[in-house]
């Protein structure tokens, strides 16, 4: 709708794809670094709940006992 209206307004393609360029930085990057945080952030938890069932596993309270 914006970029249809754009067009009827005098902007040449060349334009809108230099803005769309200019604003996906803007946009992208900082989601991109918000989910590698919450990514790392999941996968350290799941190596500490690892980590744990595996030393309860050695203190033998496992089905082997």
């Amino acid at each position: 709708m914006h970029v249809r209206a754009a067009l009827r307004n005098g902007v040449t393609p060349d334009e809108i794809k230099e803005v769309l360029l200019q604003s996906a930085i803007y946009c992208g990057v900082p989601a991109a670094n918000a989910r590698l945080r919450d990514r790392a952030a999941r996968a350290s938890t799941k190596t500490a709940e690892a980590a744990a069932r595996t030393q309860v596993g050695i203190v033998g309270a496992g089905p082997a006992g």
